[in-house]
């Protein structure tokens, strides 16, 4: 009993750190000059795709988008990326 406590916890906890550094502003900036590198650059192989929410439920399981992501979806991404950035930066604690 007190070792599923225990790995539930740690479980827990790991969960929430990766929360927690998903939100960072910088992750951002990062993540919208990396995201070009799911374009052409992936012609023969393939972009995986998935998408976890805050939490660690998992909304869409893991697919592959062949030849990687098109120009209009790197393009869309980074304008959200763009606008979590701003909505970030603006969250004062």
């Amino acid at each position: 009993m007190k070792d599923t406590i225990k790995k539930d916890t740690i479980k827990v906890l790991k969960q929430k750190v990766i929360d927690l550094q998903a939100q960072m502003p910088h992750r951002y900036a990062f993540a919208s000059r990396e995201v070009e590198k799911a374009g052409d650059g992936l012609t023969a192989s393939a972009a995986v795709l998935s998408i976890t929410a805050l939490g660690g439920k998992e909304i869409v399981l893991p697919v592959a988008i062949r030849d990687g992501l098109s120009i209009e979806t790197i393009e869309a991404i980074k304008r959200d990326l763009q606008r979590s950035y701003e909505r970030a930066m603006r969250w004062k604690p």
